[in-house]
Order: C-alpha cells, then structure tokens, then sequence
C-alpha cells in the first residue's frame, strides 16, 4: 500500500501490523480524551470513587477500534436517563448542559416541570469521538507515534 501525505509517498510493505499498532495508538489517543472529558465534568461518583473513568477501555480487531467502558452505569452517563433518552437522539446531546434539577422545593414547580424528568446525557464519549478537532489530534499524534 501507497500513502501520500505533505507531498511524500509512503510504501508499507506489512499493512496488517501497521494498521494493527496505527489503530492502537489512536485508541489510546482517544482513550485519554475520553478520561480528559470525564474528569472535566467531575463525573466521579459521590465518596470519589474514580470507577468510570478507570473503566475506559479499548481494543483492536482487525480493521475495527472499539472504545468503551464496562460498568453498568457507562450507557446512563453517555445517553441519560428517563426522557431524557428520548430528549436527545443517540447522536445529539446538550451542547450546553441544562442547570441540575434540584428538588421542587427549592425550584418553582413550573421551572421544575419544564426539565425532562430523569438525568441528563454527559455523553463523554459522543464529545470526543463526534468533535473533529479532538479526532484530528488524536490521529495526528497517533502517526506521529508510529
């Protein structure tokens, strides 16, 4: 196989390893960003536990880079909760998280029942693998590693 890029002709002659190790250093590109963006927005559960973002795991099969995460809660935190996972489709998300629901008392009940009922969608996977800018990184510093 033949790539061009900046102007050079690159030949690799061993595509299988080498798309095997480009595709391992995008994952853990990628997987960095992901544990960036849970950080971020603190999602640690109460008593600190650092779970989730501990969780964060990929693996590559053939051609395919799977990202996820195995505790129960991960698919709650990406797509919400209640209405709210039928509020955002699974390819949108608050661009700008709602204010957290407090309890009624300390919020009007007519603020209160404009909020879909349930949590909100975090989706700290959907924010790094749907942002260009942060996919472009991950794969530049990934062939440059390689």
């Amino acid at each position: 196989m033949i790539i061009s890029f900046n102007g050079w002709l690159y030949e690799i002659t061993n595509w299988e390893e080498f798309q095997k190790q480009l595709l391992t250093l995008v994952g853990a590109e990628v997987e960095t960003s992901i544990v960036k963006e849970i950080k971020k927005q603190d999602l640690i559960s109460p008593g600190g536990s650092a779970e989730f973002f501990q969780s964060i795991r990929f693996n590559v099969s053939g051609d395919i880079l799977k990202v996820y995460s195995d505790v129960p809660y991960a698919g709650y935190l990406e797509y919400g909760t209640l209405n709210y996972n039928t509020y955002y489709s699974p390819d949108s998300f608050p661009t700008v998280p709602h204010r957290k629901k407090t309890r009624p008392t300390k919020m009007s009940k007519a603020l209160h029942a404009q909020y879909p009922s349930g949590m909100q969608p975090f989706a700290p996977f959907r924010r790094v693998i749907y942002n260009q800018s942060k996919m472009d990184k991950a794969i530049r510093s990934a062939g440059k590693k390689s």
